[in-house]
């Protein structure tokens, strides 16, 4: 299967699952390389072996990534990020706790097309929708059932961010930005785009 294949996907989401930016959405202001203990250093490189072995024709930047707990299990993801050709943005979560690298989620999505440039600010923040983001897209109304649904998992989102859990925004700074949060009903990663 082709890694990106997601790409697909990811901009449908993008366009069907939004099309206002949350109020008040809060942000980490970690853009680079989050501080990891010494004794990780061999984890984090496998991790970096394991995205670059799954993908071997992206560019990945070296020296840069961010560390959170994306899917919301108590444990880091690694989040890595580079460039395919001459349009192409892709992003890498992998699964980085224990002894060795666990599951990878490739992401790739046209820059150039949806930002007009490659050079995206990656950024950890709260995975939460927000109420404004619910009345102005959902009419305070749940007649749909993608409403139903992000009604459903904002608390949870709320709670897992509590607790120490991160989505990740993806864009051009105080610009256009992409959001990718983990969607715990489904159980994979989703994203949108205000």
């Amino acid at each position: 299967m082709n890694s990106f294949q997601p790409l697909l996907a990811l901009t449908l989401a993008c366009s069907v699952i939004a099309c206002a930016k949350p109020a008040d959405r809060s942000s980490d202001t970690a853009i680079a390389t989050t501080a990891l203990a010494p004794s990780s250093a061999q984890l984090v490189g496998a991790c970096r072996d394991t995205v670059a072995r799954d993908n071997p024709t992206v560019r990945w930047v070296p020296d840069t990534a961010l560390s959170a707990d994306l899917n919301y299990d108590g444990s880091p993801e690694l989040v890595v990020w580079g460039s395919e050709v001459d349009s192409l943005f892709a992003l890498a979560i992998v699964e980085c706790s224990g002894n060795r690298p666990g599951r990878v989620w490739t992401f790739p999505f046209n820059a150039l097309g949806l930002f007009g440039t490659r050079e995206l600010t990656i950024t950890l923040g709260d995975p939460t929708l927000g109420e404004g983001y619910l009345d102005e897209n959902c009419i305070r109304t749940d007649t749909t059932s993608e409403c139903r649904h992000l009604r459903k998992i904002d608390p949870q989102l709320a709670a897992a961010y509590s607790r120490g859990g991160r989505g990740l925004s993806i864009g051009i700074e105080d610009r256009d930005h992409l959001y990718l949060y983990w969607d715990p009903e489904f159980a994979k990663f989703v994203s949108w785009r205000p």
